[in-house]
């Protein structure tokens, strides 16, 4: 038991002190970070968009 103790330690450790995709896995957050929130913005001016023009459209084939 204490000899798999050590080696599930040993590996524990070499996971925590190996850095490899550190940069990769920042850049990725980061890009989350603004293309999620921006995607929703984009996508909610769209819609906001298209619902004026529908207003818009309505307004001027009316009658006066």
């Amino acid at each position: 038991m204490h000899k798999l103790y050590l080696i599930i330690r040993n590996k524990l450790i070499a996971l925590h002190d190996d850095e490899k995709g550190a940069t990769t896995l920042e850049w990725t957050l980061l890009l989350a970070a603004i293309a999620l929130p921006g995607y929703a913005l984009i996508r909610y001016g769209l819609a906001l968009l298209a619902a004026h023009h529908g207003l818009v459209t309505t307004m001027n084939q009316m009658p006066f």
